[in-house]
């Protein structure tokens, strides 16, 4: 019987899970079926329905952790497990560029830039967002790659349970962990180094524009305005659930050899599910065709729902 404080964690954190694959899920979807419908795709489409799709993968590998610490010992889920941390590291880290890629994209395109380089970047933008898709995909793949050596191979457990070898896969365990903590935080750097100046561009700009506008004895409220702080706070709240996300991972690599859910795991886990699902809700209430869709979607479903109930005589 777990104790009332796991149940709790774990309660939330099926609930974030579930959050996670639906808001994804649905993002991907949606996205899909305008591709197919219409027979093109915007550059802005491609980043969400990229960030879509990896996100629900990571979900997924989140799910499987979870198995693992119930079912640590089974030999024919040990490769499975094993697959999917290798897994983990990769869609984790091509998620946080394609969340980059996305925050760059709204940046360039809503700054109004001097700069002759930053102009043609602007110019060229959609263009070049395949390419950083392409190259997203490639880099993340070399900060996996090391995986394939340094996690230890994991060999079914015999029949007699010799405790010698138990012991000396958890300390191959242990070692790799700290080796996959340093290659976790070298995957992350650049992306979220990108992240912050993308902030501090837009903040920038904000305040050059609101100056602006009272220099001009104009409202400040205007649409342009309202473009920049939607975007900041899209990009904060990503910044905020993507550290935080980050803060929890390290421990949950530490522990890898650790076969019982404590709540100290269960804690990091529902901060570690927060920032998949969280920030695809964020995405979906900030981008409008997105919003409009969840909004006819939610009120088709509870229509059917109310529709399908019984009435009481």
């Amino acid at each position: 019987m777990l104790p009332p404080l796991l149940i709790l964690l774990f309660t939330i954190l099926g609930i974030e899970i579930i959050a996670g694959f639906m808001g994804n899920g649905f993002i991907a979807v949606l996205i899909c079926s305008d591709w197919i419908r219409n027979r093109k795709i915007s550059s802005s489409d491609m980043i969400l329905i990229s960030l879509g799709i990896s996100r629900f993968v990571l979900q997924g590998t989140i799910t499987v952790y979870i198995h693992s610490l119930y079912f640590p010992g089974m030999p024919k889920l040990a490769t499975l497990y094993k697959a999917f941390y290798i897994l983990w590291m990769f869609v984790n880290h091509a998620s946080l560029w394609f969340s980059t890629w996305l925050s760059v994209f709204y940046c360039v395109k809503i700054i109004n830039f001097t700069q002759l380089i930053l102009l043609r970047m602007k110019l060229r933008i959609s263009g070049m967002v395949p390419w950083f898709l392409l190259g997203s995909v490639l880099v993340s793949s070399i900060t996996t790659l090391p995986m394939f050596w340094i996690f230890p191979s994991i060999s079914s457990p015999n029949s007699t349970g010799n405790h010698v070898n138990n012991s000396v896969k958890s300390t191959a365990l242990d070692t790799s962990s700290l080796s996959i903590a340093p290659l976790y935080c070298a995957g992350c750097f650049f992306p979220l180094i990108i992240s912050f100046f993308t902030s501090s561009l837009l903040i920038a700009s904000l305040w050059k524009h609101t100056k602006k506008m009272q220099h001009n004895t104009t409202s400040c409220q205007d649409p342009r305005t309202s473009v920049h702080i939607n975007a900041i706070k899209a990009l904060v709240s990503f910044l905020i659930l993507y550290l935080s996300s980050f803060i929890a991972q390290i421990p949950l690599i530490l522990s890898a050899s650790q076969n019982t859910p404590t709540w100290e795991v269960a804690v990091s886990l529902v901060v570690v599910a927060a920032y998949p699902s969280g920030h695809s809700i964020i995405v979906i209430l900030m981008h409008s065709k997105l919003k409009q869709a969840s909004v006819r979607f939610f009120t088709c479903t509870m229509y059917h729902l109310t529709k399908g109930t019984p009435k009481s005589h």
